[in-house]
């Protein structure tokens, strides 16, 4: 069973995910009023994640929303001194584990998959520039000729 991973990975897998437009989250403006500073929050579902930081590193939360739109934080910090040894994980285990696990795992996939595909492309364009440049050198090597 994949475990999640914690604050930073998942902070960045939610980041990745928003910027290249993955993962059908939408930006809301609770991640300041849940988590002051830089926090942002995004939607997906009835589930929010909330990236923030403090100024020892990333933290990351996870809240539930109902259609009145209450909120019930189910990851968040479970140990250690906030701020400088918190430690991340499940505060409440319910049904809605599984399905926030596969979503991750469905992120990474959909990232790796995007990622390979604009890498793709880059190296489709770079073959395009590279033989205009080899037809150019080849032109004027024949006027030397």
């Amino acid at each position: 069973m994949v475990k999640v991973k914690g604050a930073n990975e998942y902070y960045g897998l939610i980041k990745m995910a928003r910027e290249r437009r993955l993962g059908d989250l939408e930006k809301t403006r609770l991640g300041y009023v849940l988590h002051g500073g830089d926090g942002e929050c995004y939607r997906n579902g009835n589930v929010l994640y909330v990236t923030a930081s403090h100024a020892r590193g990333k933290t990351f939360f996870i809240y539930l929303i109902d259609e009145n739109s209450n909120l019930f934080k189910v990851y968040g910090v479970t140990g250690g001194n906030p701020g400088w040894t918190e430690t991340y994980g499940w505060l409440h285990k319910g049904t809605w584990v599984k399905p926030i696990l596969q979503y991750f795992r469905n992120l990474e996939g959909e990232i790796v998959e995007h990622d390979e595909k604009i890498e793709q492309k880059k190296r489709e364009k770079e073959r395009e520039q590279n033989k205009g440049i080899g037809e150019q050198i080849n032109k004027f090597n024949a006027m030397f000729r």
